[in-house]
């Protein structure tokens, strides 16, 4: 090799340390051939899509590997809005003109409970083991636990959609179709204690995860608003498309989607700048519903005339495919997450179902868990790796504000190295500690502190994918 080629070899490398040593990632990994490699796709336990379908009274459960129905439901009559719990175990349904409110297990995938409320009820907000309903024409939200109505709160004129300020559940926001938003104390005067007038028919609201803000949109105004959800004020209107029913928040929370029922389109939000990204997306016929993949890469969407769903790809903001709805006229839709499993192997031993955000590919695992402040508590993050062999991988916890449990797992799915209660390390830090696995890994597991300890699992457990 010529001098001069040798140098200019020393002086890449020199450039090369230097940048990784500059512009650290959430993760420090022993680099490898094999890892140049393009990621392997880890065959996680699938995402389903829950459709409520108004005018055929049922639920369709889409296995969205396939993009197809592999159930129907029925339950009460003219199904509108649908949640899932946190542990993605129940899916609730509001059915308006039957008055019921229809709970449907996840794993069985059929009626559970139903319960009679004898009103026409709309909008349900799910917090801990309490339902909101709105009595859209009593001007009531209904207070529900343990499957029975335990209260009632007066609010304003057509109380619709409702939802929960996240993490503590404290304040309830009600879109009201004839009044203004209504902010509801549930702990303290359990009243309003605030209406605020963002627009005509308040309709779809969605918050961001730390409940820090509200996005509504005003059906007859054309607009959606921003509302500061900590001091109860409009922060500002944006105008979107014709007749806006609905608006949902990306998983990292960086653009919110809003359909636009009135001219068969999308409208996407930049949530750094607040402005609308300039071209609408065109989907199907009277677009409803709006549904994220747990990895963000697809948005679905529920379109009532044409008893369809759309699939957005957000890179590209196309659609991509058209699924059948599986009923007539869907309304709201939600998605259970993909989950693994860990199977542990002490005396107690039990099978634990945990529901993950994936993240394989470079720019996913880069972000992981930053800026969370919160994490249901049978969830978490599962990073996949590429390559043919494992490799030693090395965490921090740069950006990242809750405490976490890491449990490293090899191509063999076993349980080779766990870290328990590895701490915050906040942008005001200089320098933030690694934590490296002890074995080799293909997967590493992040779930919330304590998980490990109470769920008692240990290195040569297994996973089952």
């Amino acid at each position: 090799m010529k001098k001069q080629n040798l140098l200019l070899l020393l002086l890449i490398l020199i450039l090369s340390v230097f940048t990784i040593l500059t512009n650290p990632s959430p993760f420090l990994l022993t680099l490898s051939p094999a890892m140049a490699q393009k990621e392997d796709n880890v065959n996680i336990r699938g995402e389903f899509l829950y459709v409520g379908n108004a005018m055929s009274s049922s639920v369709s459960v889409i296995d969205l590997r396939a993009n197809k129905v592999v159930v129907n439901i029925a339950v009460g009559n003219g199904t509108h809005d649908i949640k899932i719990s946190d542990d993605q175990q129940i899916v609730y349904t509001t059915d308006i003109d039957s008055g019921t409110v229809s709970m449907i297990n996840t794993t069985s995938n059929r009626i559970i409970d139903q319960i009679d409320t004898n009103v026409a009820v709309h909008g349900i907000a799910v917090h801990d083991d309490n339902l909101y309903v709105g009595d859209v024409y009593g001007g009531k939200v209904i207070v529900i636990k343990e499957n029975t109505i335990k209260d009632e709160i007066n609010v304003g004129s057509g109380p619709e959609y409702v939802e929960a300020r996240p993490p503590d559940g404290r304040i309830l926001y009600v879109a009201n179709l004839w009044s203004p938003i209504s902010v509801v104390d549930l702990p303290g005067k359990r009243g309003v204690i605030k209406n605020i007038d963002s627009g005509i028919t308040p309709h779809g609201l969605s918050f961001t995860k730390d409940g820090s803000r509200l996005f509504i949109v005003n059906m007859h105004s054309d607009t959606l608003s921003v509302i500061d959800a900590q001091r109860h004020e409009i922060i500002k209107t944006i105008p979107v498309g014709k007749n806006p029913e609905y608006v949902k928040l990306s998983p990292d929370e960086s653009s919110a989607y809003v359909t636009n029922l009135g001219e068969d389109t999308v409208s996407k939000i930049d949530l750094r700048s607040l402005e609308m990204i300039k071209n609408k997306i065109p989907v199907g016929k009277g677009p409803h519903g709006i549904a994220f993949s747990a990895d963000g890469n697809l948005a679905y969407i529920s379109n009532m005339k044409g008893n369809d769903i759309s699939v957005i790809n957000t890179a590209t903001d196309k659609v991509i495919a058209t699924i059948p709805a599986g009923g007539m006229e869907p309304h709201q839709i939600v998605i259970k997450k993909p989950f693994i499993k860990i199977i542990t192997s002490g005396n107690d031993s039990k099978v634990l179902s945990v529901y993950v955000d994936v993240a394989d590919d470079p720019q996913e695992r880069e972000r992981g868990l930053m800026f969370r402040k919160d994490m249901e508590q049978n969830s978490g993050m599962l990073f996949v790796f590429g390559g043919t062999v494992d490799n030693n991988l090395s965490f921090w916890m740069k950006n990242t504000y809750i405490p976490l449990d890491i449990i490293f797992i090899d191509s063999d799915l076993r349980i080779v190295d766990v870290k328990e209660a590895v701490q915050p390390c906040l942008q005001q830090q200089e320098t933030c500690p690694s934590y490296p696995s002890k074995q080799p890994a293909k997967y590493a597991l992040e779930v919330n502190a304590g998980f490990v300890q109470q769920n008692k699992i240990n290195i040569g457990d297994r996973l089952e994918i």
